[in-house]
């Protein structure tokens, strides 16, 4: 039959998604920035965060023997677990379709779904933190902000910080600086009337996450409230089995192709007091 669906069309399908859904999983902001993040050696089926505790230093006397410090340590153990989406593409779509395109298209949503999913997945652990800060029905505020940095500080947290936050937190923290007219904030109202991007705010980096899962209590798009935070990498542990898995299926009875992509990761909280929960309105 000249007519018939190829392996060589699907293989040319497959580069393109592959090559798409790569590249969009690199755009955007990706929450793994505000992690540890660590490889799973192949033949394990977890790793182990090391947490230490702290050490201090004396006045020595010359000639005279130094004592031994121990240094204490415990872990936190992240496991990985899958996180997939499959569609089918039958052959009347195969057929009509343009392989690059098509391709692309695919390759783009299944780039979209497991970034979503991993920042929805780590989103979900900043409710875990002890420290909190902020108000229900309450817009975030400098002071919120600054509460924030006062703890992480009081715990010895080393920089940097980030604050992930919703595209409507994002649009009140922009009102607040596009309407600032203190001269300290001159330059981050240039920056957000110019440009329309938040530069750090006492030091911490405004993260905006715009694909988190809508209705969740852990964080929404629209809802009453959204519980952000502010958190340096050694507060969470991200572990990597693999990063994207694409893979092929014919299904002769249904006279299609299942496109599956699959990502192998965990997340976990390593260091409680390295992050503070940041509960702030999240509706108009």
């Amino acid at each position: 039959m000249a007519n018939e669906t190829t392996t060589t069309t699907l293989d040319d399908l497959v580069t393109f998604l592959i090559a798409e859904a790569t590249m969009t999983m690199s755009l955007g902001a990706d929450l793994r920035r505000v992690c540890t993040v660590r490889p799973l050696p192949k033949g394990k089926g977890s790793v182990k965060f090391p947490v230490y505790g702290s050490v201090t230093a004396a006045a020595l006397t010359e000639a005279t023997d130094m004592s031994n410090t121990a240094v204490s340590t415990s872990s936190q153990t992240v496991t990985p677990g899958e996180y997939g989406v499959m569609t089918t593409l039958t052959d009347e779509a195969d057929w009509e379709s343009n392989p690059p395109q098509v391709g692309k298209d695919i390759g783009m949503l299944f780039g979209d779904a497991i970034k979503g999913i991993r920042n929805q997945t780590i989103w979900a652990l900043f409710d875990g933190f002890s420290q909190t800060a902020g108000t229900t029905n309450t817009d975030i505020g400098e002071t919120a902000i600054i509460n924030c940095v006062q703890q992480l500080m009081n715990a010895k947290v080393k920089r940097p910080f980030y604050m992930p936050i919703t595209p409507h937190v994002f649009e009140d923290l922009l009102t607040i600086y596009s309407t600032n007219t203190n001269l300290t904030a001159e330059s981050i109202r240039n920056a957000v009337l110019n440009d329309g991007i938040m530069p750090p705010v006492y030091g911490v980096v405004p993260l905006l996450i715009d694909d988190l899962a809508s209705g969740t209590s852990a964080g929404k798009r629209d809802g009453a409230d959204a519980k952000c935070a502010v958190l340096a990498t050694s507060a969470l542990g991200f572990v990597e089995g693999f990063d994207l898995r694409i893979e092929t299926q014919r299904d002769i009875s249904l006279r299609g192709t299942e496109l599956v992509a699959v990502s192998y990761f965990g997340v976990g909280e390593v260091n409680d007091t390295h992050g503070v929960e940041l509960l702030v309105d999240n509706k108009d």
